[in-house]
């Protein structure tokens, strides 16, 4: 029986380490891949800043733009290019009377 006993301890062991290399093994892939997602996601993060800080330089050029294009002056410059003349008077007319003639 003590033949019997060694190989029934020595399957025992072979499976206990089996056990312990295995759950090891898993750890590791675990460990991988958590490291993985998690460079995945820096990535992306620093990707997304650069593409954020390019949508506000953007921006920022966008309203200087439109200020540029808002002004009085550029305004006032286009229309004489185009031909027109300040209107000398502005006439008004009330509601009133255009109500009444309809």
């Amino acid at each position: 029986m003590s033949a019997a006993r060694t190989a029934s301890w020595e399957v025992r062991s072979f499976a206990l380490a089996s056990g312990v290399i295995l759950a090891g093994f898993l750890l590791v892939l675990l460990y991988l891949a958590q490291t993985t997602a998690l460079s995945a996601a820096g990535y992306e993060v620093q990707r997304l800043t650069a593409q954020r800080d390019e949508v506000r330089r953007q921006n920022a050029l966008l309203q200087i733009e439109s200020a540029r294009l808002d002004s009085p002056a550029r305004i006032e410059a286009d229309a004489v290019r185009l031909g027109l003349v300040r209107a000398a008077t502005i006439r008004v007319v009330a509601s009133e009377a255009v109500a009444a003639q309809h």
